[in-house]
C-alpha cells in the first residue's frame, strides 16, 4: 500500500491542482489514494468508474460528495471537480481497474483570471464567464454561479457583439459567446465561453473615433494614393521574405536572414517563424544527442557480445575456430549496417549501400559481384534482416558456392513492383558459372536464417540449379513511393 500511494502521491505532484488521485479495483472499490483518503470506499456506481472501463474518461463539472468534508478550503467556494480517468490492464490486456485524478475548479478561475489581467488596451477590464452545457454558470461573478443565463443577447452563439442587461448587477455589458470544442478526438464537454465588457468602456472609443474620421477623411483621401504606393514595397517586399522564409523551414533549411517587417502582423510572423526554428533547431539537437547516445550503447553492447564470444570460444579447442569466426563476422555484418542507419539518423537504409556494405569484405577488387536495382530505402527492422541474409549468402557463396571457383560470379538485383496498390521490393542472389551445387543435408542457422530472417508474408525461393545457387525474396514498402530521398 506504501508503494502504491507514493506512485499515485508522485502523479499528484506533477499537477498540483489534482486534489486526489487513486486507485480504483475491478470491483469497483478504491484500493489507494495519494493523500490516504476514502480507501476502501465502493464508488462502482460513480460515472468516472463505469464510463472509463473502455478507454479515457473526463467527467462534467460536479459538487464533491465524498471529499469534501476531507479536504479543507481556503474560500467560500464550494470544493467542486471535474474527474479525469482512464482504464488500467495487465500485460494481457485484461482489465484490473481504474485510476482517476479529481481536478480541482480553482484551476478554471486561476487560469480565467489570468487570460483576463492579460488583455490591454480596450479590451482591458473584459470578464471572462463559462457556462455549462445545460446553460448554467460554471465560472464567473458569484451571483450568478450555477444559475441559467437568460436567452437573450448575452448569451448568443453566433460569435458578434451583442449589448445587454446583466441579472447579478443590472449594468449593461458588450458581450460575446462562443462554443468550446474538443481536441483530437476528444469531444469536449459542450461548454461555452462568454466574454463581456461594461458596455461604456467598450464603446467610449466609438464616438472619439467617429468625430476623427471626419475630422482627417478630407486629407486622408488626398494623400492615401501616395502613401499607399510608398508603402506598397516596403511591405509586400517583407512579406514575400517572410513567405520564402516559411517555405524554407517547410523543407527543413535553415531559416534565412528576414528584415524587420513594418507592419506588426508581418513582425509576428517573423518572431513565430523564428521561434518554430529555434524550436525545431532545438529538437533536431536533442533527438541527434539521443541517437548518438543510443549508437554508442549499441556498440558497446555488440563489442561486449564478440568479446563474450571470444572467451566464450577459447576453451571449447580448435573446432570452434570455424563457428567464432562466423559468428564475429555476423556481428561485424551487424555492426556495419547499424552504421549506415547511424548516418541516416535511423530513418531508414538505402538497398544500394545496404549491398554494397554486405559484400565488401567478400569483393577480392576482379568485379565479381555486381548488383544493381533503383534507389529503395527500407524501414530499420528491414535493413537489418537484408543485411543478415545478404552477408549469409556471400559467406555460403565464398566456402561452397560461385565465389570458391575462380570463374564464378555473382549478380544481386531488385526491383519495385505495385501489387493491389502496395509496393513490394523484389531482390535476387544468382551465383554463375561454378560446380553443380547440391542442397545441404541439414539447416543450420545460416540456412534459417535466409528462410525466416526477412519475416515477410511470403517466404523466400531458394533453387540449387546446375549452374549455382539462386535465391529470391521480396518485402512490402510503407508509403506509396519506396525511392530514396
Amino acid at each position: 500500500m506504501a508503494d502504491k500511494r507514493a506512485v499515485l502521491k508522485s502523479i499528484q505532484e506533477t499537477y498540483p491542482n489534482y486534489s486526489i488521485v487513486g486507485l480504483i479495483d475491478a470491483s469497483g472499490r478504491v484500493v489507494a489514494t495519494s493523500l490516504g483518503l476514502l480507501e476502501g470506499a465502493d464508488v462502482s456506481h460513480r460515472s468516472y468508474f463505469t464510463d472509463s472501463r473502455h478507454g479515457p474518461y473526463v467527467g462534467d463539472l460536479h459538487d464533491a460528495v465524498l471529499l469534501a468534508k476531507q479536504l479543507p478550503r481556503q474560500s467560500r467556494e464550494p470544493l467542486r471537480l471535474l474527474d479525469v480517468a482512464a482504464p488500467v490492464r495487465d500485460g494481457q490486456g485484461n482489465f484490473t481497474g481504474v485510476v482517476v485524478a479529481h481536478l480541482d475548479w480553482a484551476w478554471a478561475r486561476e487560469l480565467a483570471s489570468g487570460l483576463a489581467r492579460s488583455l490591454k488596451g480596450h479590451r482591458a477590464g473584459s470578464e471572462i464567464i463559462i457556462l455549462g452545457k445545460d446553460g448554467t454558470v460554471l465560472l464567473g461573478p458569484e451571483p450568478l454561479w450555477g444559475k441559467a443565463l437568460p436567452t437573450g443577447e448575452e448569451a448568443s452563439d453566433t460569435g458578434d457583439g451583442r449589448i445587454g442587461v446583466w441579472p447579478d448587477d443590472g449594468k449593461v455589458y458588450l458581450s460575446a459567446s462562443a462554443a468550446t470544442g474538443g481536441y483530437r478526438e476528444y469531444p469536449g464537454l459542450g461548454w461555452r465561453v462568454v466574454v463581456r465588457q461594461d458596455a461604456g468602456r467598450a464603446l467610449a472609443s466609438v464616438d472619439e473615433l467617429r468625430r476623427g474620421i471626419l475630422a482627417a477623411g478630407g486629407l486622408v483621401s488626398l494623400i492615401a494614393g501616395l502613401v499607399a504606393w510608398l508603402l506598397a514595397g516596403r511591405i509586400a517586399r517583407p512579406m514575400r521574405n517572410l513567405a520564402s522564409a516559411a517555405e524554407a523551414l517547410g523543407r527543413g533549411e535553415p531559416l534565412p536572414p528576414v528584415a524587420d517587417p513594418i507592419v506588426r502582423e508581418g513582425r509576428c510572423i517573423a518572431d513565430a517563424l523564428a521561434g518554430a526554428s529555434d524550436g525545431i533547431r532545438r529538437r533536431d539537437t536533442t533527438q541527434r544527442l539521443l541517437i548518438d547516445e543510443l549508437n554508442h550503447r549499441v556498440k558497446n553492447t555488440l563489442a561486449t557480445v564478440q568479446s563474450m564470444a571470444v572467451q566464450s570460444f577459447r576453451g571449447i579447442g580448435e573446432e570452434a575456430a570455424n563457428p567464432r569466426r562466423t559468428f564475429e563476422a555476423r556481428l561485424l555484418a551487424l555492426s556495419a549496417t547499424h552504421n549506415i542507419l547511424t548516418e541516416e539518423g535511423w530513418h531508414g537504409a538505402d538497398v544500394r549501400q545496404l549491398c554494397a556494405e554486405a559484400v565488401r569484405p567478400f569483393d577480392d577488387g576482379r568485379g565479381r559481384i555486381s548488383h544493381s536495382g533503383p534507389a529503395v530505402y527500407l524501414r530499420p527492422q528491414q535493413a537489418l534482416a537484408l543485411s543478415l541474409a545478404l552477408h549469409e549468402l556471400a559467406t555460403n557463396a565464398t566456402k561452397h558456392g560461385a565465389l570458391s571457383a575462380d570463374a564464378g560470379r555473382v549478380d544481386v538485383a531488385w526491383t519495385v513492383t505495385t501489387e493491389d496498390g502496395a509496393s513490394r521490393l523484389g531482390i535476387s542472389w544468382i551465383e554463375r558459372d561454378r560446380p553443380a551445387v547440391r542442397p545441404p543435408v541439414r539447416r543450420g542457422f545460416g540456412t534459417r536464417l535466409l528462410h525466416r530472417g526477412l519475416d515477410d508474408d511470403r517466404g523466400p525461393e531458394i533453387a540449387f540449379a546446375p549452374e549455382g545457387l539462386r535465391y529470391a525474396a521480396s518485402l512490402h514498402l510503407d508509403g506509396p513511393s519506396p525511392a530514396a530521398p
